[in-house]
């Protein structure tokens, strides 16, 4: 055993003024009385209790002693040799699974409270750092060795809803590499998956059992291809049930409306259930699904918050002579989900043939005459091939240029500050977006009446594209994003408190979600989504973790043991006084 302060030592000098005192002897003065024999009867009961008296003085004497030895070997901080002398790090799992319910107590109070023990067990001679790991490494308490810093972090420790992820445990590897020689990490998790790539050295302390839980692991809410009010929604459950077991899923809609769908599952041992059913009648708002069986686990994977947007097409008017065809063309997006309609004025949108309307957002075919769009145009040229200058643009993502005959293409400069997307083999432009003042345009270089253009299905393509694009709806929001997605859209999101974000967020809960843009609010939803979370299998990282100082230390115990004798003592003077 050594001591971290073996200068309190000098404490224990105490004990010799302490047995001085028990030897002192003060002599009686004498004094003369009357008659003798009256006090020789109270000298004989004296002198046959004086042995005894002695020796409850010498118990007193022994008493605290003990009293001055304990409190000056635990000032002194006693340690034993063979005690890890490390600095810990303290890394509490936080993802979804660690609420579920073992033996009456969420995995996360197991790990609070093992944590505690811990810090407990510092006794001045070590530092602690506390983390919490889920969709990211976050530091609670850095280095110290004041217990309350620690146990204040320690309470403000709580369960995420998003899943570990691998850029957390990249950061906690990194973490248990650097200068590992000097501190242990300590990893306090339920033991489940997720924790692929996990470092050896990083020691695994694992709290909880294999659960039996089920858990919504996929799921979307979309309208229905054949339009109306109709439409689909998909589902995906994961189990680890030991035996065949029966629940319902609900479908709520209509922002908090009534019960619209109610559906009977089975889930069967080792297997996932899923289904894509309909939903007539459906309104946009936000949704709600919900998993309802029997002794679950884990609660905060049965729900599913679900958006669905609004149905708003884009309006498109035809400011050409020759509108036959592009006509049709419209009119087989507005009957196959309404993504476009055609309207007689106004509109989001001018679909142009030549010369070029007045309208803000314009779609222009064979580009001829004067235009802000475009400086000049000369004869025509014959395109032998053509290739994309931005592959990744909205308007030529899903064309096979290759395939496209650019007949009627003409020579042709576009104004300053254009996009150029698409050129021919000899450089002459052949698709390309311009800004000009408040006014957009998408302008393509060829003519659409030659070559049987209209009958092609690269024809809508081109519509299709450029229409999303000009309007700023070329990016669909799907109806849940699992937690911990970063969503990266343009224009405003307001979270589940109601207040409004970057345009770049991360969905850090489950609940609901607005975005806003270009005029329409789009309402989605966040959930958890994880199979590794919800498979509440034990099938992580097996424990690894070495015995580690937990409890008080020795000299707390010192101390409580000191009070107790001194106590004692208190007792036994008391009682002398009272005799």
């Amino acid at each position: 055993m050594s001591f971290t302060s073996p200068a309190y030592l000098w404490i224990l000098t105490a004990l010799a003024p302490l047995v001085a005192i028990y030897f002192l002897k003060i002599r009686p003065r004498r004094l003369p009385v009357n008659a003798f024999f009256l006090w020789n009867h109270i000298f004989e009961e004296r002198r046959a209790s004086s042995l005894f008296q002695r020796l409850r003085d010498l118990i007193s004497l022994i008493l605290l002693a003990l009293v001055v030895t304990a409190i000056a070997l635990a000032a002194a901080g006693p340690r034993f040799e063979k005690e890890d002398k490390r600095d810990l790090l303290i890394v509490i799992d936080v993802s979804p699974s660690m609420r579920a319910k073992t033996g009456g107590k969420d995995v996360l109070l197991l790990a609070k409270n093992k944590s505690r023990d811990m810090v407990n067990a510092l006794n001045g001679t070590r530092r602690a750092a506390l983390c919490a790991v889920a969709g990211e490494l976050r530091f609670l308490c850095h280095l110290s060795s004041a217990p309350k810093d620690l146990f204040d972090a320690l309470a403000k420790v709580e369960a995420s809803d998003v899943p570990v992820s691998p850029s957390a445990i990249r950061a906690l590897n990194a973490l248990a590499a650097k200068d590992g020689s000097k501190h242990r990490v300590m990893l306090l998790t339920d033991g489940n998956g997720g924790w692929d790539g996990l470092a050896s050295g990083i020691e695994v302390m694992r709290l909880g059992s294999p659960a039996e839980n089920a858990g919504i692991v996929a799921a979307d809410l979309a309208w229905a291809e054949s339009g109306g009010k109709n439409a689909r929604f998909f589902y995906r459950i994961a189990s680890t049930f030991a035996k065949e077991t029966h629940g319902e899923l609900e479908l709520r809609g209509g922002d908090g409306g009534g019960l619209a769908r109610l559906v009977p599952v089975t889930l069967k041992p080792g297997e996932e259930c899923s289904a894509t059913i309909d939903v007539e009648n459906a309104s946009a708002g936000r949704w709600m699904a919900e998993l309802k069986v029997g002794k679950d686990s884990l609660a905060a994977d049965n729900q599913v918050a679900l958006g669905l947007a609004e149905r708003r097409p884009v309006g498109i008017r035809l400011a050409t002579k020759d509108s036959y065809f592009f006509g049709r063309c419209v009119d087989a997006f507005a009957s196959t989900g309404g993504l476009l309609v055609r309207v007689e004025s106004g509109g989001d949108l001018a679909l142009c043939q030549g010369g070029v309307a007045e309208d803000e957002r314009l779609l222009v075919f064979a580009p001829a005459g004067e235009s802000p769009f475009w400086k000049s145009v000369g004869d025509e040229t014959e395109v032998l091939a053509a290739e994309p200058k931005v592959k990744d643009h909205p308007v030529v993502r899903n064309l096979d240029l290759d395939a496209i005959r650019f007949e009627g293409s003409r020579k042709i400069e576009p104004a300053d500050g254009s996009l150029i997307l698409a050129v021919s083999d000899s450089g002459v432009p052949l698709i390309w977006k311009s800004q000009v003042a408040n006014r957009a345009a998408v302008v393509v270089n060829l003519d659409p009446a030659r070559g049987d253009f209209f009958l092609s299905p690269w024809f809508p393509a081109i519509v299709h594209g450029a229409a999303l694009n000009l309007t700023d709806r070329g990016k669909t929001v799907p109806s849940v994003y699992p937690t911990g997605s970063h969503v990266e859209l343009p224009g405003r999101f307001t979270d589940t408190s109601g207040a409004l974000k970057r345009e770049e967020i991360r969905i850090e809960r489950r609940g609901n979600y607005t975005y806003e843009h270009a005029g329409l609010v789009t309402p989605f939803g966040g959930a958890i989504l994880d199979s590794a979370e919800s498979k509440l299998d034990g099938k992580g990282p097996a424990a690894s973790a070495q015995a580690v100082a937990q409890g008080h230390p020795l000299s707390f115990w010192l101390i409580i043991a000191a009070l107790l004798v001194l106590i004692t003592e208190s007792l036994l003077y008391h009682r002398r006084k009272a005799g």
